[in-house]
């Protein structure tokens, strides 16, 4: 399965905006008007999480068909050696939603959260840094809690992606994140942001309501 998922991300034959810590692409592409602040939705941050690349790369077909009406990027595995080996940390084994220059950053951790030797140390997240300076908002799609976290000026977009998918919204995900793209992005910067939770296991069988969320987000008039 990791295998295939990276292959069909190969395959889009996408723009790289970096390279992993083992040298492969990390793929993107912007859809919409070439102007205007864009929306970034990224899956792939835990390799662990095949699902969000699968939610991610169906987003990137719906969009090629159907053009959207503001600019939106979309990166379907920013950890792609992760993917690839099916684990949630990078080849260097660190976490990567730990790895954000966030005030909070913190090189203490618990087992399997290595935040890295200092703030954007890896190419993945120094690669998605870049291409987020200046951005309207972001969409981080992850698993297993079902459920639309947020962070920074960004309820009520929440509300209103939880309305669409019918999981709930969340100003806590219940345990502290440190270093995670939210506190820097949305704590510290005041850049909306979304954590889309998808729920534990495969993908098809909440399809519909991932796409129903991500649409949403995209669609919304208040994140411009």
């Amino acid at each position: 399965m990791s295998e295939e998922l990276l292959a069909a991300v190969t395959a889009l034959d996408w723009p790289e905006i970096g390279r992993t810590t083992l040298g492969r692409p990390i793929a993107a592409r912007r859809f919409g008007p070439g102007e205007g602040r864009p929306l970034i939705v990224v899956g792939g941050v835990h390799g662990d999480e095949p699902s969000t690349v699968e939610a991610a790369l169906e987003l990137a077909r719906t969009l090629g068909a159907s053009p959207p009406g503001r600019p939106v990027w979309v990166v379907p595995a920013l950890n792609a050696d992760g993917v690839a080996a099916g684990t949630k940390n990078s080849a260097r084994d660190v976490d990567l939603n730990r790895n954000f220059p966030a005030r909070n950053f913190t090189a203490a951790h618990q087992p399997r959260y290595f935040p890295g030797d200092a703030p954007l140390s890896e190419p993945e997240t120094r690669a998605l840094a870049a291409l987020i300076e200046g951005a309207a908002g972001v969409v981080a799609v992850h698993a297993p809690f079902a459920c639309v976290n947020h962070d920074g000026p960004a309820a009520a977009w929440a509300e209103a992606v939880a309305a669409a998918c019918g999981w709930p919204a969340r100003a806590d995900i219940g345990y502290p994140t440190p270093g995670s793209l939210g506190s820097w992005l949305g704590r510290d910067r005041g850049v909306p942001v979304l954590t889309l939770e998808l729920p534990p296991g495969p993908y098809a069988p909440f399809r519909g309501a991932a796409q129903a969320a991500l649409q949403s987000a995209i669609n919304w008039e208040g994140i411009r």
